[in-house]
C-alpha cells in the first residue's frame, strides 16, 4: 500500500543520507561505538584506581611523619595529647589543649572541617597558622564571622555564587549608624553583606567556575544560565529520550491555599501536599531494590511541615528511613536548600488565588529584595527533573504589577 512505499522510501533516503554523510566525514567514519565505549570504561576504571592509590600515598606520608607511641616524652605535646587521652576526668578545655599542641594537631589532622565559629571557639587567636583557608558557600557567610578565620592562614581562598542566598542575618552586620555619633573625625565603614562580596569589591583576584555539572537535562539551568548567569554557564550535551524521567513538567492541581483560621492548616495548601506524598510513594513503589533520589522544596515552613508529617504519618518505613538519611529524601523550604541536590526535585508553590478571584503577589521571602536569588537557589537543585506541583495557572500571577525581581521571576519560570 501507499503506507508501505512512505516507509520503504523513507529508509532508503536515510540509509543514503548517512551513507553520505559517514563518507565524507573522516571522524565518523572512523568511529567504533564498541571501542569508544571500552576507552571510557578503561578510564574510569584507571581513575578509581588512581583515586585509591593517592589516597593511600597520602595516608602513608601523614603517617610516617607520627612518632611511635612509646617514644613520646610527658612534657612534648605528643606526651600532653597521650596523657589527656588516658585521662577519664578533668580534661583540659579543648581550646587549651588545641593551643598546647599546634604542631601535633595540624600533623594528626592536616585539614580540619569547621564553622567560622568553631575556629573561634577551639582555635585561639594566636593559634598555629593554616597554610590555606577555604571558605565554602561563601555567599551565606558574614564578613564578621570569616576575618578570625582568615586571620589564621597564609592565604585563603573563598568559593561562592553571588547569585545565591545571602547571610541569613546579615542586617545584623550592617547595623544602623546613629547619626549623632558620627563626626568629621569619625568615619564609619560599613561591611558588604558577605565575605564574598567584600572580596568582590576589594578586587582580589577572581577565578569564574563555568563548568556546569549538575544538570543532565540543558532544560533544568537554562533559565538560570539566562536570567542569572549572563549565559555563561557551559552545560554538557545529553542524549536525553522523552519521557525518560527528565526535564521540567507542571502539574496543575486545584488545591487552595489557606490564608486564614487556626491550628495547623494555616499556610498550607493540602491538596498539594497530598499529590506530592502520592507521587513520592509511586517513586518508591517503582523502585523497590533502592530509595529513588528525591527532594521537596516549599516556598514556606508551614507547607514543609505538612508535607513531612504526611510522609512519615504514611505508614511506610522506607519513607521515614529515607528521611532520616543523610543523603536521603528531604523536605526544604527555599531558606534551607542551598548545597543540596538530589536526581528528582518536586515543588510545592502552594499559593492560590484569594477569596476575591486574585493570586495575591507576596510569595513570602521569594517577594522580598534579593528573593530572585532563593529561586536561583530552589530550581538548580535536580540532576535530572523538576516537577512543579501549581494551584493556580502561570498567567494569572500578575507579576507586571509588581517591582519584586523574584515574583516577576517566579512568573516567567512557571
Amino acid at each position: 500500500g501507499a503506507g508501505e512505499v512512505r516507509r520503504t522510501f523513507e529508509t532508503g533516503y536515510c540509509r543514503w543520507w548517512l551513507n553520505a554523510v559517514v563518507d565524507d566525514e573522516p571522524v565518523i567514519r572512523g568511529f567504533v561505538a564498541v571501542e569508544h565505549e571500552k576507552r571510557i570504561g578503561d578510564f574510569r576504571a584507571l581513575e578509581a584506581q588512581y583515586t585509591g592509590l593517592t589516597r593511600a600515598w597520602v595516608r602513608a606520608a601523614l603517617c610516617a611523619d607520627l612518632p611511635k607511641q612509646d617514644a613520646v616524652t610527658r612534657n612534648s605535646e605528643w606526651g600532653i595529647l597521650r596523657h589527656e587521652i588516658s585521662k577519664k576526668k578533668r580534661h583540659l578545655p579543648l581550646r587549651e589543649l588545641m593551643t598546647s599542641i599546634p604542631s601535633a594537631l595540624t600533623k594528626l589532622t592536616p585539614c580540619l572541617l569547621m564553622s567560622p565559629l568553631s575556629i573561634a571557639q577551639y582555635l585561639s587567636a594566636d593559634a598555629s597558622t593554616f597554610d590555606v583557608v577555604v571558605f565554602d558557600e561563601a555567599s551565606q557567610i558574614r564578613v564578621a564571622d570569616a576575618i578570625g578565620a582568615m586571620g589564621r592562614a597564609k592565604s585563603v581562598v573563598v568559593v561562592g555564587d553571588s547569585k545565591q542566598m545571602p547571610p541569613t542575618s546579615f542586617a545584623e552586620a550592617n547595623a544602623a549608624v546613629d547619626e549623632d555619633e558620627e563626626t568629621a573625625n569619625h568615619e564609619v565603614v560599613v561591611d558588604e553583606e558577605s565575605i564574598l562580596s567584600e572580596c568582590v569589591q576589594a578586587l582580589v583576584p577572581q577565578q569564574w567556575l563555568s563548568w556546569h555539572y549538575r544538570s543532565q537535562d540543558e532544560a533544568l539551568i537554562a533559565f538560570s544560565n539566562i536570567h542569572y548567569y549572563n549565559g555563561r554557564l557551559a552545560s554538557f550535551p545529553a542524549p536525553v529520550v522523552p519521557d525518560s524521567g527528565h526535564g521540567i513538567s507542571l502539574i496543575r492541581v486545584d488545591g487552595q491555599f489557606e490564608r486564614s483560621g487556626r491550628g495547623k492548616t494555616l499556610r498550607t495548601n493540602r491538596v498539594e501536599a497530598d499529590r506530592i506524598v502520592a507521587d513520592i510513594r509511586d517513586r518508591f513503589a517503582a523502585s523497590p531494590e533502592s530509595a529513588p533520589s528525591i527532594g521537596v522544596i516549599t516556598f514556606n515552613a508551614q507547607q514543609r511541615d505538612l508535607i513531612e508529617n504526611l510522609l512519615r504519618d504514611a505508614g511506610d518505613d522506607r519513607l521515614v528511613q529515607a528521611l532520616d538519611e543523610a543523603d536521603g529524601l528531604f523536605v526544604k523550604n527555599l531558606e534551607n536548600v542551598q548545597g543540596d541536590e538530589r536526581d528528582t526535585i518536586l515543588f510545592s508553590v502552594a499559593f492560590s488565588k484569594n477569596e476575591k478571584g486574585f493570586v495575591p503577589l507576596n510569595f513570602g521571602p521569594l517577594s522580598r529584595p534579593g528573593g530572585e536569588r532563593r529561586l536561583n537557589v530552589a530550581i538548580t537543585r535536580a540532576r535530572r527533573e523538576v516537577v512543579l506541583y501549581v494551584s493556580f495557572d502561570p498567567t494569572d500571577l500578575r507579576a507586571e504589577e509588581t517591582t519584586q525581581v523574584g515574583t516577576k521571576h517566579l512568573r516567567a519560570y512557571l
